[in-house]
């Protein structure tokens, strides 16, 4: 059986805490999740996902890279990455079916 896999370039902007001043890793791993549940990844990447979680980033930094799991229309759990691509910003690099 193929399993389906993406490569994706989806950025999202932490627009939750845009009026903060400070960004915590708290912040960028609940954005990671509501971006994976989204309208806007699902049309990106033909599957709408659902039970995202996301590990705390090890660090607020650009290009520190953590994962997140989340599950699809089709019952599939998929393991993401995604990485802090700039101050309040992510970028998911990577999808794929582990289950």
């Amino acid at each position: 059986m193929h399993r389906p896999s993406l490569l994706l370039v989806a950025s999202a902007t932490l627009a939750a805490v845009l009026t903060s001043c400070s960004v915590s890793s708290g912040d960028y791993r609940r954005e990671s999740e509501t971006y994976l549940e989204s309208d806007a990844l699902a049309e990106e990447a033909g599957y709408r996902f659902s039970d995202a979680v996301c590990e705390n980033p090890s660090s607020q930094s650009t290009g520190t890279q953590f994962t997140c799991r989340a599950t699809d229309n089709d019952g599939d759990e998929w393991l993401f990455v995604v990485e802090i691509t700039g101050t309040r910003e992510i970028t998911v690099i990577s999808g794929d079916v582990i289950g």
